[in-house]
């Protein structure tokens, strides 16, 4: 069944991990993508990368959230997403007004409950059991709503505990800056999505996994009385795109070199063709219920701004008509 018809309109982002990049070609691409058209621009959030060698270099994701404030006027930012196991949530609703006041109201604040293991293993960060880390994310999440909404907040919680804390300045964002929460864990994530979230991210689905997802997440909605429309629906995925197919398989053959998926399994999970093709797996994911479509822009095997570019020009023009 189509779930096209949206009071959400069509929308368009990139993701760009800071990893194995310079700092220059991060700043020329971030300016690009605004200069593109797109809608919104995200970093990761992870301590090493996650793809490819764990020694290969790797920026700290919040951190250039404040550089992108700084240098982009209105693409809309955030971290997709947000490692909750990484700071104390006082902590991150302070970054997070931090970067909205910078971006002059332009913040999503994109948060999961964290799962690379091997980041967590080097570094020494605790990663406690799927639901223990839901617990602490729904924790957390109560804790930044609270700060952002309230004059000084106490919270007397498993994980967390406040104190009449103040909280000045609040977010430009009235009454907050939206939340979006990643994950498609149907028993621990998607009832907090219900619950808390303005926008939800999923990825490394293919549309029949996507379309249960989303089943799941209204049924979760339902069952607590939320409208299941207030939630954007949002999905990650990589992108191949050129005039020419044949160059398209000859990228498409490089990727089991860098993931342990055959091509007709990343087939299933990426967009991925000449124009056409494309256009016609983006209706795809309308159709199921997505309505907003991020691209990842990552080293090493999922970095192609020049396929990027012929999106901005004649892929996304074609779904906005629509909305005019």
């Amino acid at each position: 069944m189509s779930r096209t018809a949206s009071r959400h309109p069509i929308r368009f982002g990139v993701q760009t991990a800071p990893q194995q990049i310079s700092w220059a070609e991060l700043r020329e691409t971030w300016q690009e993508i605004e200069d593109l058209g797109f809608d919104t621009l995200w970093v990761n959030d992870h301590l090493l990368p996650s793809v490819g060698p764990s020694d290969a270099p790797n920026l700290e994701g919040w951190t250039m959230l404040g550089a992108i404030a700084a240098l982009t006027s209105h693409v809309r930012i955030g971290a997709l997403v947000t490692s909750n196991t990484f700071r104390h949530p006082a902590v991150l609703a302070k970054m997070a007004t931090t970067v909205d006041h910078m971006s002059n109201g332009r913040l999503i604040l994109g948060i999961g409950s964290g799962y690379f293991e091997q980041e967590h293993q080097v570094y020494g960060v605790p990663l406690y059991t799927a639901s223990r880390r839901a617990r602490q994310l729904e924790e957390a999440l109560q804790v930044i709503r609270k700060l952002w909404t309230e004059e000084e907040v106490s919270f007397t919680g498993t994980y967390y505990r406040l104190a009449n804390a103040p909280f000045a300045p609040k977010p430009v964002q009235k009454p907050h800056p939206p939340i979006m929460i990643g994950g498609t864990g149907e028993k621990l994530t998607l009832p907090l999505v219900a619950k808390y979230a303005d926008m939800w991210n999923a990825g490394g689905l293919g549309l029949q996994g996507l379309a249960r997802k989303i089943a799941i997440l209204e049924e979760h909605c339902r069952r607590i009385g939320r409208d299941y429309d207030d939630i954007e629906k949002t999905y990650l995925t990589p992108l191949y795109l050129r005039s020419n197919p044949a160059e398209v398989e000859r990228l498409l053959n490089q990727i089991p070199r860098v993931r342990t998926l055959t091509i007709e399994q990343m087939r299933a999970i990426i967009l991925a063709g000449d124009v056409a093709a494309v256009q016609r797996q983006v209706q795809a994911y309308l159709d199921v219920g997505i309505t907003h479509l991020i691209i990842a822009l990552r080293r090493p095997g999922f970095y192609d701004r020049e396929g990027l570019r012929l999106f901005a020009t004649e892929v996304m023009p074609s779904f906005r008509k629509r909305f005019i």
